[in-house]
């Protein structure tokens, strides 16, 4: 049985926590399990079979004056072994991620962010999927789907108890994905001797995936029209560079660098555009996260935000930041840690 922690209320102490809730003060809180224990040996079982140690921190989001600033602990999935590729819903109740045991296989699980309740989303012995999503269309669920006997994986499209499961696309394997609005394309991180970005035309058939570009990064985000996505690529320095794909046309358009050698970032509808439409982006390197705001104007003359140093993370308990998510309503911020 899975067990799990919420966060501190002192940021850097582990210990039970209640999560936010819209109960009032006199109802019963949800009370939270502890974490299981560890293993006796000194590697936690979904580590030692190939899988990370991570945990996923859930903290509040407050903004002022269109700048982002981080708030109290509000709960998260913290236990011994890997707990990664948080993604919140639509509707801000939950945050799906994906989840690991002690065979190695991976399962979607969801986080209730109100009760601190986890259950598993799907649960396929001998088999695993990754990267759970809420796709904008045709499906309530999404996923990285990975047969018995190895990687493989392909995107795929299910309802929300993993019923009617079915690929989305048939190229594989793929690591990454990510859907266009109207759900008609699909970009992909397609592995290989070299990693490549993929296109597909989901309405074409035969599907015939269109190389973009050689050497990309696992984030990807729809831009605030639906019609492109923010994708990485890696830079000549190692670090990574943020572009801008034009699903329709296929076209790359060169962007901006990520904060040192990061490959990771959130993007959000910037509550501070005014008249003007930004995406915002979060990404963390070296124990700091930063935010950016640019153009969301696919014809705009520029694409290069400016920096501005939010937080340090370690003073908030935080080691090893990589993957970031924040809710649809902007008042939530996940952060994936290791162990």
């Amino acid at each position: 049985m899975r067990r799990y922690l919420a966060l501190a209320a002192t940021a850097g102490l582990m210990a039970c926590s209640q999560p936010e809730t819209q109960a009032s003060a006199d109802a019963e809180p949800p009370v939270i399990p502890a974490a299981e224990p560890a293993a006796d040996t000194d590697t936690a079982p979904a580590e030692a079979a190939g899988l990370p140690g991570t945990d996923i921190h859930i903290f509040a989001l407050d903004w002022v004056n269109g700048q982002p600033v981080i708030g109290a602990p509000t709960g998260g999935v913290i236990r011994p072994g890997y707990d990664n590729q948080p993604a919140f819903t639509p509707d801000g109740s939950a945050l799906l991620y994906t989840a690991g045991d002690d065979s190695g296989e991976t399962d979607i699980w969801r986080l209730d962010l109100a009760t601190g309740a986890t259950t598993p989303v799907t649960r396929t012995a001998d088999e695993s999927e990754y990267s759970p999503r809420v796709p904008p269309g045709e499906a309530a669920l999404s996923y990285i789907y990975q047969p018995p006997g190895g990687y493989a994986g392909n995107a795929y499209l299910a309802n929300a108890d993993n019923s009617d499961r079915r690929p989305a696309e048939q190229l594989a394997p793929v690591g990454y994905y990510l859907f266009s609005g109207d759900m008609r394309h699909v970009v992909t991180f397609a592995l290989g001797e070299t990693n490549t970005l993929q296109l597909i035309d989901r309405s074409a058939d035969p599907e015939v995936p269109q190389h973009i570009a050689d050497n990309p990064g696992r984030s990807f985000a729809r831009t605030l029209t639906g019609d492109g996505a923010w994708v990485t690529l890696e830079r000549a320095d190692g670090g990574f560079a943020v572009h801008r794909l034009d699903f329709a046309s296929g076209r790359l358009r060169d962007g901006f660098d990520l904060p040192g050698d990061s490959q990771d970032f959130a993007r959000i509808a910037s509550p501070a555009s005014g008249l003007f439409a930004l995406d915002g982006f979060f990404s963390s390197s070296d124990g700091t996260l930063y935010y950016g705001t640019v153009s969301a104007d696919a014809s705009a003359a520029t694409l290069s935000p400016v920096w501005v140093e939010i937080a340090e993370l370690e003073a908030l308990g935080l080691s090893d930041v990589n993957r970031i998510a924040v809710n649809p309503a902007m008042d939530r911020i996940a952060f994936v840690t290791a162990d």
